[in-house]
């Protein structure tokens, strides 16, 4: 890591017309940042789920923990006031497309399958994570890559509007206040996963606390 590397807070400013949060499944800053960085450094194919991926280089600092480790980078909170709403997405069948299939289409199942799905959507105005790194390479990457976050983006949610980096005088990538900020290694953690990007994918998973769980950090 460069000798810039220094404590930063990270805001990312959404249009307000809410973005799929789930509390118990945050967005991760460093994976935002991962899949900003792989056009770059992918050289080949994304592995499968139950393939080891390559560990690509990240303008972040490392945390250790026993014989773990991770990038230094908090998950993503919810900042200033909030409402939680409910928002359906359908999706129906086109029936002045009939012609082009063979057969009767099936609604129920399959490529034909008819959706009326709930999805939580959470309105805030900004979400905000904390990071130990490199602030102009990581304001120049996701100003430049970034344009929605969390799910369900490809109907309009959590579009980004503007992003800052800045200078933060203290380091909560990791633990506040005794609390972890982000998944951590644990051994009487309950959630079984990565403890970095791809938090997708099933290789090198160990026990972790969940966000907001008592930790004593490194």
């Amino acid at each position: 890591m460069s000798k810039t590397a220094q404590p930063l807070i990270v805001t990312i400013h959404l249009d307000g017309t809410g973005v799929h949060y789930d509390p118990h499944e945050p967005m991760h800053l460093d994976d935002i940042i991962h899949w900003a960085v792989m056009p770059f450094q992918r050289t080949k194919a994304a592995p499968a789920r139950d393939e080891k991926p390559d560990d690509i280089k990240l303008p972040l600092g490392r945390w250790e923990i026993g014989n773990q480790w991770g990038w230094s980078a908090s998950a993503l909170f919810p900042d200033g006031d909030t409402f939680e709403s409910l928002m359906y997405w359908r999706k129906r069948f086109q029936q002045n497309r009939a012609d082009l299939t063979t057969g009767t289409p099936v609604l129920t199942n399959s490529t034909y399958r008819e959706y009326n799905t709930p999805v939580p959507v959470l309105l805030c105005h900004k979400l905000v994570g904390f990071a130990w790194g490199n602030a102009s390479r990581i304001r120049r990457l996701l100003r430049k890559q970034l344009r929605a976050v969390g799910k369900k983006r490809d109907i309009g949610l959590g579009r980004v509007c503007g992003i800052e980096v800045e200078p933060y005088p203290d380091d909560f990538t990791c633990v506040r206040d005794g609390k972890a900020m982000r998944y951590l290694p644990d051994p009487d953690g309950i959630r079984l996963c990565r403890p970095r990007p791809p938090y997708w994918n099933q290789t090198g998973r160990v026990n972790c606390c969940d966000v907001g769980d008592a930790h004593s950090g490194y």
